[in-house]
């Protein structure tokens, strides 16, 4: 089902208290995918213009083929919303609100309810199910919030943070939920706070200055930002170990810190690994491999946006 268009953002503005959130920016969403979106306040503001809370200052956007200003009803009908800062009624139930959503969405109550019931169920929540929402913990609120959103099986789920209020575990499950939610012929967009929680994406979107700076999925956003795995290791010889590092074709490239240990970033990493350190240890150098590391997801980030602003 991957390559069928869910949604669509071309040459988009968009522009808030006399400030551009978004500037030109150009996305396809395709069913059979999660896309998560890192950037505040760019990742929430699209989510809004596919939801049709907002308006495009210039461009196009369009949600299952439709303009969601002009196709209100039938939009609603099929996209499932998550805002940044759901309210539900604190004094109602789960299972009465979503007896309310579900009337909104040709469901009958007893099957929203149930239905409430089956995805809290699978998030590890089906214990709120009699408690009044004002009772329940921010975890909890937010598990209803996203179960509503997901009630009506809708063709697109549209989530602002709904990992935030999370702990490790409903992360996973929710994670997870949308993975499987997505095989059904289906889409799901996020915004999420880190690269970390984006691992379990299809295709992570950064957004910077209101424009899309990288996009593609993990392992592949990974080498293009920088944050990937590379070795320690340390020589009787560094300066020889340093001129056959120079002539390998699997080294991408390396450093020597003071206390003469070398960080070495392969080309790809499985694979030469294992080349690499054969050829360094038959040499006779006394190499010894100390570590192996990962480059900080969030310092690589950083970096990689700060060249990408200079670039400019």
């Amino acid at each position: 089902m991957a390559g069928i268009l869910a949604a669509e953002a071309r040459s988009v503005r968009y522009s808030a208290g006399g400030v551009d959130i978004l500037r030109d920016v150009s996305l396809m969403v395709f069913k059979g995918e999660v896309t998560a979106l890192l950037g505040s306040p760019e990742g929430e503001a699209l989510i809004g213009l596919w939801a049709g809370v907002r308006r495009p200052v210039d461009g196009v956007v369009s949600v299952l083929g439709l303009d969601p200003h002009l196709a209100v009803e039938e939009v609603a009908r099929r996209i499932g919303y998550l805002p940044s800062q759901p309210w539900l009624p604190p004094e109602l139930k789960p299972e009465a609100v979503a007896a309310l959503v579900g009337r909104g969405r040709g469901l009958v109550p007893h099957g929203a309810v149930e239905r409430l019931r089956t995805i809290l169920k699978r998030l590890g929540k089906e214990g709120v199910m009699g408690r009044r929402i004002g009772k329940l913990s921010a975890e909890e609120g937010q598990a209803v919030a996203v179960a509503l959103s997901m009630l009506h099986d809708p063709d697109l789920l549209l989530l602002s943070n709904p990992l935030r209020l999370l702990g490790p575990l409903m992360r996973l499950e929710l994670a997870s939920l949308l993975k499987e939610y997505v095989t059904q012929g289906r889409a799901a967009v996020l915004t999420v706070d880190s690269l970390e929680e984006a691992g379990f994406a299809d295709r992570i979107v950064v957004f910077r200055d209101g424009r899309i700076a990288a996009a593609g999925p993990l392992d592949e956003l990974s080498k293009a930002i920088g944050a990937e795995n590379y070795l320690v290791i340390q020589a009787i010889d560094t300066q020889r170990t340093v001129d056959y590092l120079g002539k390998m074709p699997q080294v991408k490239r390396f450093s020597v810190a003071r206390d003469g240990s070398v960080k070495v970033w392969l080309k790809e990493f499985e694979s030469d690994l294992p080349v690499v350190l054969d050829l360094l240890l038959s040499l006779g150098l006394g190499v010894k491999l100390v570590d192996v590391r990962r480059v900080d997801y969030h310092v690589a980030l950083l970096n990689y946006l700060r060249k990408e602003a200079g670039d400019r």
